[in-house]
Formats: C-alpha cells, sequence, structure tokens
C-alpha cells in the first residue's frame, strides 16, 4: 500500500512539474509575442508620429518662406529655413533617429522652390515646392518616404467699366485660392490706372467704393473715378497666412 501510494504521489507530482512547466512555456511564448506586438506597435506609432510632425513642419516652413519671399524677402529665405529645418529634426528626432532631405523645384516655372506670377492676364500666383526624402531608423523598425510639399496661393479678378461720361463706374470681382480650394482674404487692396504707363492709384473710400465678402473666397467690389474707356485695374491681396498676391487685368466696357 505504502508503495503504491508513493508511487501515485510521484505520478501527481510530476503532473503537477509538467503542468506548470508547459503553463510558464505557454506564459513565456504570450509574453513574448505581446512584447513584440507592443515593440512593433511602439515603433510604428514612432515612425507615423515623426512623419506627420515632419511633414506638418515642412509645411509651416513653405508658408513661412513664401510669406517672406512675396512680401520683399530674398527667395534663398526658403533654403536657409528648410536647412535649419533638417537639423532641427534631425537632431531632436522623436523615438529614433530621423534624415531629412530636400530638394526645391527647378524648372520653366519655379526657380529654387519658388513660382511667383503677378502678370496681367487676370490671374495672380505665389507658389513653393518642395520635394523631400525622409528615412527613420527605430530600434525596432525602418521607413522610407517620399514627399512633396506645395503651398500655393493664387487670385484671379475680372473688372467691367460702365458710364458715358468722363465717370465710369468699375466693377471688379476677385476670388481667392490656396492650394486650389477657396480661401479667405485678410485684406484686399484695388487700383486703377488711366495709362498703361500712367500711375497706379489706389482706389479709396471717397471714390464711392462698396466692397462685399461672399465667405466664400469671392469678393466683389465696386467703385467710381474719371477714367477712359480703357482701364487697368489691378487687386493685391493677402491670405490668411500672409502670402501676398497681386493680379492685373483690363477692365472690359459693357
Amino acid at each position: 500500500m505504502k508503495g503504491r501510494n508513493a508511487k501515485s504521489h510521484n505520478s501527481g507530482q510530476a503532473l503537477i512539474v509538467a503542468s506548470l512547466v508547459i503553463s510558464v512555456m505557454l506564459l513565456s511564448t504570450a509574453y513574448y509575442v505581446y512584447d513584440t506586438e507592443v515593440n512593433i506597435t511602439t515603433s510604428q506609432t514612432a515612425a507615423d508620429l515623426s512623419f506627420l510632425t515632419t511633414k506638418s513642419s515642412i509645411v509651416n516652413t513653405l508658408t513661412s518662406a513664401l510669406a517672406n519671399v512675396t512680401n520683399g524677402g530674398d527667395t534663398g529665405i526658403l533654403r536657409t529655413d528648410l536647412d535649419e529645418l533638417s537639423s532641427t529634426i534631425e537632431n531632436d528626432s522623436y523615438d529614433g533617429i530621423l534624415d531629412l532631405q530636400f530638394t526645391p523645384l527647378n524648372s520653366s516655372l519655379y526657380q529654387n522652390g519658388i513660382y511667383i506670377s503677378w502678370g496681367s492676364n487676370g490671374t495672380g500666383i505665389s507658389s513653393a515646392f518642395v520635394s523631400f526624402l525622409i528615412n527613420f531608423s527605430g530600434p525596432y523598425d525602418n521607413s522610407y518616404s517620399e514627399y512633396e510639399a506645395n503651398v500655393t496661393t493664387a487670385i484671379a479678378i475680372e473688372s467691367t467699366i460702365t458710364g458715358n461720361g468722363p465717370e465710369k463706374d468699375v466693377n471688379v470681382t476677385c476670388t481667392m485660392l490656396n492650394e486650389e480650394d477657396s480661401a479667405l482674404a485678410s485684406d484686399i487692396t484695388i487700383y486703377y490706372q488711366n495709362e498703361t504707363s500712367g500711375p497706379w492709384t489706389t482706389v479709396l473710400p471717397s471714390d464711392n467704393l462698396i466692397s462685399i465678402d461672399y465667405g466664400n473666397g469671392t469678393y466683389f467690389m465696386s467703385f467710381t473715378v474719371s477714367a477712359q474707356n480703357t482701364l487697368q485695374v489691378s487687386a493685391q491681396a493677402h491670405d490668411l497666412r500672409n502670402i501676398l498676391v497681386i493680379a492685373n487685368t483690363t477692365s472690359v466696357e459693357v
């Protein structure tokens, strides 16, 4: 009886030990899977956060540089600002090493990433365009992204002129866009020119100026001036990002 009990007791202990070993193995496996998933998730989150933060910083840098250039600054400010951004990001990247490389667009339109067209065809464009390479190296994963950033402010104007005498009624419609979407202006100033080579005159409230903001990026202005049948009209406007854009057109007699 004693031998049988000892044997039974030993067998029970063996089963308990075996169960513990299996449990420990299962727990270890589960912990490894959980730890791996957490590490991968953490790494992916770090890469995504770094990319989103970098993308936002890039757009802000382009916006600031374009506002500077259009308001009289040096076009070289874009590269200077991007160099500073790249250095800052590489030194302060989140949970990993981030390498940022940029290439300002050079084409038939863009020079060193900047394109400004303030002509007499009724459309004005102020734009910045840069391509980026973003390499992120984290403790558990690496990521690579190519990205193109574009900031563009545009305005289109149309104008008509009426009146048989020396006093003419002039109507001007302006439409502002940011990246091809309707945008609001912080200010719009209208000028007119009686002669092609004559001075530009600012339209003042005393010119019976009426201004209507439709709230969707479209603005209507009317005023009365002493003018010829043909009148040159110019709209100079800042968007809410302080980017200046100018468009000129010939007022059409109706």
